[in-house]
C-alpha cells in the first residue's frame, strides 16, 4: 500500500544464504562530514504505529525502516542480510537463519533468538491484529533451534518467502509484551536495531529520530532525523523553499510543476512500480453487476489524464501489477507480450453506454467516494471520472478525507462500495499486489482485497504460482491471474506511476524508486559535489 529479481526458489534462496554473509546496514556514511547534522523529512501524516504489527503504512515504514530492521533487507531492490547473517532453505517448506552475532536493541540489551522467533510468531497470534500479516501468508510457526539460530516452518512452498521476513522487523519480547498494545504508538515505547532510536513520538507534533550508539552497522549520516507532517503540496512546497524540511518522498504528480523551480531544490524521478486503482465492492449493488464495472472501465480515459494531469509522468494501465516488477523475470520483449496479452478497456463512452444499458441499473444511479488528501491526484483522477459518467447518468460524489481517516476506512473493510487507492510495492517482484488484492482470503479486516474479489480459478493459480520453483512457470502463472482478473473486473486500474521525490542542497539522492520505504534509505542521501 510494497516494492525486481529472478524467481525466488529454494535452490536460489540456499545459493544466496551461501554468498550472503556480507553486512546489511545499507553502507558508509556518504553525508561526506562527521555525520553530526540533522535531517528534516516531510511525510504526510502521524503514523498509527512505528511497528509494521500496528501500521503498515509508507509514512510508518519511512520512519520504521530507520528504526526497525528484519532478518533480511533490500538495498537498490535486491535483496540482502540484515540481522541475519545468512540463511538457507533445506526443505521447499524449512528456512534456517543464522542470526548476526553482537546486535544489541536501542535499549542495550542483546538481540537473542527468542526475539526473533517471537517476533514472527506475534503476528500469527489468534488475537493478533497484525497490519503486516498477509506477507507472513505461508508462515506457520518460528522457533528456536539453535543458540544463534531459528527455523521458520511454512505451511506450504513458497516462491516469494525470501522476502517476506522484511513484514516481520525483530522486536524485544519483553518490551513488546510489558507495553500491549500500545507498543510502538504515539508516547508509547519503541525499542528497535536500526540505525536510529526514537526519541519522541507524537500524532500532532512530528518524530524525532536520534542515532542509535548500540547499533551493529555503519554509523548513519545524521545525528538526528525529524519528521514533519505536511499532507498539503502548497505547504509542502513553502517548507521546502523555507528549508523546514530538506525533502519528503513521493510527491504529488499533478503538482509537481510547482515544486520543479523552488531554489535549491532537486527533483529526482524513479519507477514506482505502483499503480493508482479503483476498487469496487463485488458484495454491494450496483457493483456485483460485472457491466457497471465494465461500463466504469471504459469510461476512464487514461492517456488523457496520465498527459494532461499527470505531466506524463505515469503510464494508462491495464494490470495491478506494473511492467517494472518483471525486470529481473523476464526480458523487454516478454514483458510486451504478457501485457499486450491481458484484456484492457480502452476509453470508449459508447462502449460503456453498451455496458451499463445491459445492467440491472441502465438508468444510472448515484454513489459516493473518498480519496486521501495526501493524494491529490486520485482526487483529480476521480473528478475526470465523475464527468464523463455524467453521461451515463452516474453521478460519483468525490470527497477528499484526511489520509489518516482514509487508511482507517479501508483498514476496517466496512461499507466498502467503491475506493480508490495508489498500492506500493512492498517487495520487487510481480506476486507482491497479485497477494495483496486478490486472493479470498485477504477480502477481510485488515487486509486489501478491497472489492471482495473471490474466484476459485485465481486462487488456486495463486497457489499454483507460489509453489513453483521455475521461472517460466511462474510467469505462465501470474499472467493467467492477470488475465482472468481483466476478464472479472473487480477493480479499474488507472495507471502506473512514477515516484518523484524532493531535495534541498547540498543533498542528492541515488537509485532513487518506490521501495525507499523498504530500504535504508538515510544512506543514499550524499552531499552534492560542490
Amino acid at each position: 500500500m510494497r516494492h525486481p529479481r529472478g524467481v525466488i526458489a529454494v535452490a536460489v534462496a540456499a545459493a544466496l544464504a551461501l554468498s550472503g554473509c556480507g553486512g546489511g546496514g545499507g553502507g558508509s556514511s556518504s553525508s561526506g562530514d562527521s555525520g553530526s547534522t540533522t535531517l528534516s523529512w516531510a511525510i504526510a501524516s502521524a503514523p498509527r504505529a512505528i511497528d509494521m504489527y500496528g501500521d503498515f503504512s509508507a509514512n510508518a515504514n519511512v520512519v520504521g525502516s530507520l528504526v526497525n530492521e528484519p532478518l533480511v533487507t533490500l538495498k537498490n531492490l535486491k535483496l540482502e542480510p540484515s540481522l541475519a547473517a545468512s540463511w538457507k532453505a533445506t526443505s521447499p517448506t524449512t528456512y534456517v537463519y543464522t542470526l548476526r552475532e553482537g546486535v544489541k536493541f536501542s535499549d542495550g540489551n542483546p538481540v537473542t533468538a527468542e526475539d526473533v522467533a517471537y517476533s514472527f510468531n506475534r503476528h500469527l497470534t489468534e488475537d493478533s491484529t497484525s497490519q503486516s500479516v498477509s506477507h507472513l501468508k505461508t508462515l506457520k510457526e518460528a522457533s528456536v533451534t539453535g543458540g544463534n539460530e531459528v527455523t521458520v516452518k511454512l505451511v506450504k512452498p513458497d516462491a516469494t518467502w525470501v522476502y517476506d521476513p522484511m513484514f516481520a522487523p525483530v522486536v524485544e519480547k519483553a518490551v513488546v509484551e510489558k507495553a500491549g498494545d500500545q507498543y510502538g504508538a504515539p508516547g508509547g515505547t519503541v525499542v528497535g536495531t536500526g540505525p536510529y532510536k526514537v526519541e519522541s513520538f507524537s500524532a500532532s507534533d512530528g518524530i524525532v529520530l536520534k542515532r542509535n550508539e548500540n547499533y551493529w552497522g555503519p554509523k548513519p549520516p545524521f545525528e538526528e532525523v525529524h519528521f514533519t507532517y505536511v499532507a498539503d503540496p502548497n505547504s509542502l512546497s513553502l517548507a521546502l523553499r523555507s528549508g523546514d524540511v530538506d525533502g519528503s518522498f513521493g510527491l504529488p504528480l499533478s503538482k509537481v510543476a510547482q515544486f520543479d523551480k523552488l531554489p535549491g531544490v532537486t527533483l529526482t524521478e524513479g519507477d514506482a512500480l505502483a499503480t493508482a486503482s479503483l476498487m469496487m465492492d463485488l458484495d454491494t449493488p450496483p457493483f456485483d453487476d460485472i457491466h457497471v464495472r465494465k461500463a466504469f472501465a471504459y469510461a476512464w480515459d487514461a492517456p488523457t489524464f496520465a498527459k494532461t494531469v499527470l505531466g506524463g509522468h505515469a503510464t494508462p494501465a491495464n494490470a495491478i501489477a506494473s511492467p517494472g516488477f518483471w525486470a529481473n523475470l523476464a526480458d523487454q520483449a516478454k514483458v510486451d507480450e504478457i501485457y499486450k496479452s491481458i484484456p484492457s478497456y480502452s476509453f470508449d463512452m459508447q462502449a460503456a453506454a453498451r455496458e451499463l444499458a445491459q445492467s440491472k441499473t441502465p438508468q444510472g444511479f448515484s454513489t459516493s467516494i473518498s480519496y486521501p488528501d495526501s493524494r491529490p491526484e486520485l482526487g483529480q483522477a476521480l473528478q475526470v471520472l465523475a464527468e464523463k459518467l455524467k453521461q451515463l447518468k452516474i453521478t460519483l460524489t468525490v470527497k477528499e478525507i484526511p489520509y489518516s481517516q482514509w487508511v482507517t476506512l479501508i483498514s476496517s473493510h466496512k461499507d466498502l462500495k467503491i475506493q480508490i487507492a495508489q498500492w506500493n510495492p512492498d517487495y520487487p517482484d510481480p506476486s507482491d499486489l497479485i497477494l495483496s488484492q486478490y486472493p479470498s482470503s485477504h477480502a477481510v479486516k485488515n487486509q486489501y482485497n478491497l472489492s471482495n474479489y473471490r474466484d476459485d480459478t485465481v486462487d488456486k493459480l495463486i497457489d499454483k504460482e507460489l509453489a513453483s520453483t521455475d521461472d517460466a512457470e511462474r510467469i505462465e502463472t501470474m499472467t493467467s491471474i492477470l488475465k482472468k482478473v481483466a476478464e472479472d473486473v473487480p477493480n479499474v486500474n488507472l495507471y502506473w506511476p512514477k515516484t518523484i521525490m524532493a531535495v534541498r542542497e547540498p543533498y542528492k539522492y541515488q537509485n532513487y524508486n518506490g521501495m525507499y520505504a523498504s530500504e535504508l534509505w538515510v544512506y543514499n542521501l550524499a552531499k552534492a559535489a560542490s
